[in-house]
């Protein structure tokens, strides 16, 4: 796989996300979250990992989606990022893939503003559409 980066995708909004593999910790159903009055509109709350609490960020809520009907079947990728762990919520999560980024494509100009400033990139599949994320900046804009 020289060359090639691993990337763990999901979905939200019927939307195809990624973010590379090295930065996920953990997947998994999502866990009850607990509100946290004040918090930024992106932060849905905090759960446990474990006896860990845990920042939950929702990426419906981050990139200004319209809300989940309902929360039944969430799903959490757990992230390390700059020595903390995120919880990211998401509609469902897909695969592992290994993709070139060489062969990124720039996003185009006119995203919204939230996505604009997270999505780095995208690959065209067969199928689909494949969204780059930047992880730190998806998250660390909204809880700092």
């Amino acid at each position: 796989m020289t060359g090639k980066l691993s990337l763990t995708t999901f979905y939200a909004e019927g939307f195809y996300f990624c973010i590379p593999s090295d930065q996920v910790l953990e997947l998994a159903a999502c866990p009850v979250i607990t509100p946290v009055p004040l918090a930024p509109y992106a932060v849905s709350g905090l759960v446990n990992l474990r006896g860990q609490i845990v920042t939950a960020i929702d990426l419906r809520k981050r990139l200004g989606l319209p809300p989940r009907a309902s929360e039944d079947g969430a799903m959490a990728v757990y992230l390390r990022l700059r020595g903390t762990v995120f919880a990211l919520v998401v509609d469902a999560i897909c695969d592992i893939v290994a993709l070139d980024p060489a062969q990124f494509d720039v996003p185009p100009s006119h995203l919204p503003a939230a996505a604009a400033e997270v999505i780095v990139g995208f690959h065209p599949l067969a199928d689909a559409l494949l969204l780059v994320l930047d992880a730190n900046k998806l998250v660390f804009a909204c809880v700092e």
